[in-house]
């Protein structure tokens, strides 16, 4: 595909201010962000050469699946990935967030530690940064910061860009929607012309906005990355997971609620958009030259294929961002290449918070103790510095804002339009009161889904009380403290929550679920199947809810039939689970070889599920496999406390001790026990 007519524009050299010398040879570090990028999109068309950019470096790199973590939301992922730490850390926790006066989109000046630019800053270290989540107002580091409020609005707010002189050398790359001709717009949407005045005419105009925005995005990251005045380069491009909430419902193959017609129309869009990228990422490498090192990530996957969620008709209430989230794959991708970098190695278990401590390994810097990711040494040649305890307590000038900034939080009304037109949230309610409270409890709701599924309900139970206390007919709430009340053992208090939401929301089938839950947890097995009895399950999600239930109460025949409904249309952790519950049955049954045959097809699916390697151990012990038993039992424990896998369902038992130590291992040696 030939470059657009905006990419031929003059190529500006910015003038930076004076920055520290490095050696001759230092390496240079290019971050790349795909919003949503999702290896299972990706490799179809890798396989049909229709991405050679992309297959050229995947040809020198090593490559994994990305695990992300919940909620996934792009604010709390991406931070987490240039910090490398959880978002109850970071403390970047939703899209907007409450001010004094209002709200406004989320901020630098709200994040609570050093962000990777910040590190590099301290380092002596020359580093340029381009339309991150959460980067207003740019931060003063030595290079270039252009924060993601430069791209988004139609006039770059006040300290968009650092340093400020460096605003009307970029302002001229910025890409207008109007200036793009339709025929750039008909490589995305050939069918442009076919179009109805009204909705589909409005898709087209939300599909110009995007490209328009990703063109700026590239533009600046051509302009900045010419000069080799730099150490590190990030790119932030979000043109993939934008589009994929607008357009992947109507990708190949047509779901049954998609008309012919909506699939003719918009049915080429998702591959064009990863077209563009490909073209993108040529552009950029040839730039950049071969002696940088790339890594390029996504901070989740996307469900393609028939695991689509049908979200049609979406409410706009407060869980819109929670609802498009369910579009997001808990596996994103990254691949790495360039100087020091081997290739084609795997990684075991690589996840968000392993970005920062890779990248600063990269540039011959050490990672912080306290960070929750690790570097990535085996795809590195040479072993990374030594850990220092924390970045957080060295002084000196790390380029950040002084603590006493206060950003308008009137500044960013467009961008919070464009992110309620988008679907990534509701539509803000009136009056500056109630703007605060919605920003408030989601990001209180947020802190405690990170609690929740980094294995700590104890610290999610308090806030989610807070907020079902507050805000009594929200489910999302109720239905998270009644799963942390069951994983800490309080059977009682879930079943006390669950009747409470029950007096008002009597025909809630999740609620229900709960209820049945409690009961089980509590061994009252009739009164459980009574409130099953009363469940008519709808979707996979309850399907697997209601499945591992009746396992617990001892019908395997009907748990079983459950499962392998799930299974005919489940997506990634939802299959997941249901292979677990078909091992668990096995086991129970005395079968240990198909019990590792469901983990196996589990491991076939996300390769890092703790249960899973949990459960192929007993099975590997009971079919007299010990040393492969304690391989998988020890792989178990380490991914504990490594990988944000993905969630069993809410009726999930407690962990339990799986491999009891024998009386009298042989060897002398101890059987390791489960955590």
């Amino acid at each position: 595909m030939e470059s657009p007519p905006e990419a031929s524009a003059a190529r500006i050299r910015c003038q930076h201010v004076p920055l520290h010398p490095l050696p001759l040879l230092s390496p240079r570090l290019l971050i790349l962000g795909w919003d949503g990028a999702d290896w299972d999109c990706l490799d179809p068309l890798l396989e049909r050469g229709a991405l050679p950019h992309l297959a050229a470096l995947l040809a020198r790199s090593s490559r994994a699946a990305l695990a992300s973590f919940e909620p996934r939301l792009s604010p709390l992922l991406w931070t987490s990935a240039v910090t490398g730490v959880t978002a109850d850390r970071h403390g970047v926790l939703h899209f907007v967030e409450p001010d004094e006066a209002g709200v406004r989109l989320v901020a630098s000046t709200t994040r609570r530690c050093r962000a990777l630019w910040n590190l590099l800053h301290h380092a002596g270290r020359r580093v340029k940064v381009i339309n991150w989540y959460a980067s207003h107002p740019a931060e003063p580091v030595q290079g270039v910061v252009v924060s993601n409020q430069f791209v988004q609005a139609s006039e770059p707010p006040p300290e968009a860009v650092h340093p400020p002189e460096q605003l009307e050398l970029l302002q001229p790359l910025r890409v207008a929607p109007e200036a793009l001709s339709d025929s750039s717009l008909r490589n995305l949407l050939p069918a442009l012309d076919e179009l109805h005045p009204g909705e589909e005419q409005q898709f087209a105009a939300v599909l110009r906005r995007q490209l328009a925005r990703s063109r700026t995005v590239q533009q600046l990251a051509l302009a900045l990355a010419e000069p080799p005045d730099w150490d590190c380069l990030l790119v932030f491009q979000e043109f993939f997971d934008v589009a994929g909430h607008q357009f992947m419902a109507y990708a190949p193959p047509r779901l049954p609620h998609i008309s012919e017609r909506q699939h003719h129309l918009f049915g080429g869009v998702i591959e064009a958009v990863l077209r563009e990228h490909d073209r993108q990422l040529g552009e950029l490498l040839a730039v950049c030259g071969d002696d940088t090192t790339v890594m390029l990530l996504s901070d989740h996957g996307f469900h393609g294929g028939i695991a689509r969620p049908a979200l049609t008709g979406l409410a706009m209430g407060d869980d819109r961002a929670e609802q498009e989230a369910s579009w997001h794959r808990p596996l994103g991708v990254l691949a790495m290449a360039g100087p020091g970098v081997r290739a084609g190695i795997s990684a075991q278990a690589p996840t968000l918070f392993d970005i920062t401590p890779t990248a600063l390994a990269v540039l011959g810097l050490p990672r912080g103790a306290d960070m929750d990711g690790r570097v990535l040494s085996e795809w590195l040649i040479e072993p990374p510095p030594p850990a220092i305890p924390s970045w957080e307590s060295l002084p000196g000038d790390a380029g950040l804002h002084p603590s006493e900034r206060r950003l308008d939080p009137f500044e960013a009304h467009e961008g919070i339009r464009q992110l309620v037109e988008l679907g990534y949230l509701a539509a803000l309610p009136a009056g500056t009161e109630a703007r605060v409270a919605f920003a408030q409890r989601e990001s209180r709701y947020n802190l405690a889904v990170v609690y929740a599924r980094s294995s700590r309900p104890e610290q999610a139970i308090p806030v989610l009380e807070e907020l079902v206390t507050a805000e009594g007919r929200n489910q999302r709430y109720r239905l998270l403290l009644g799963d942390c009340l069951l994983r800490t053992g309080q059977g009682a208090a879930a079943e006390a929550l669950a009747r409470a939401g029950l007096e008002r929301q009597p025909m809630a089938a999740e609620l229900r679920l709960l209820l049945a839950a409690a009961l089980v947890a509590q061994q009252c097995a009739s009164q459980a199947t009574e409130q099953l009895a009363l469940v008519r399950p709808v979707g996979t999600a309850q399907m697997l809810a209601v499945a591992e239930l009746e396992r617990q109460l001892g019908n395997a025949s009907t748990a079983e039939a459950l499962y392998r409904r799930v299974l005919a249309s489940a997506a990634d952790q939802q299959a997941v689970a249901a292979h677990l519950g078909l091992a668990r049955l096995a086991l129970a049954r005395g079968d240990a070889e198909a019990a590792a045959e469901s983990c196996l097809d589990a491991h076939a699916i996300h390769l890092w599920v703790p249960e899973a390697h949990q459960l192929l151990a007993e099975a590997l012990q009971a079919l007299g496999l010990r040393e492969e038993a304690i391989r998988s039992l020890a792989l178990a424990d380490q991914l504990r406390g490594s990988v944000p896998a993905p969630p069993l369902p809410r009726s999930a038992p407690p962990d339990r001790p799986l491999l009891p130590p024998p009386a009298n291992p042989a060897g002398g040696g101890r059987w390791p026990a489960a955590r």
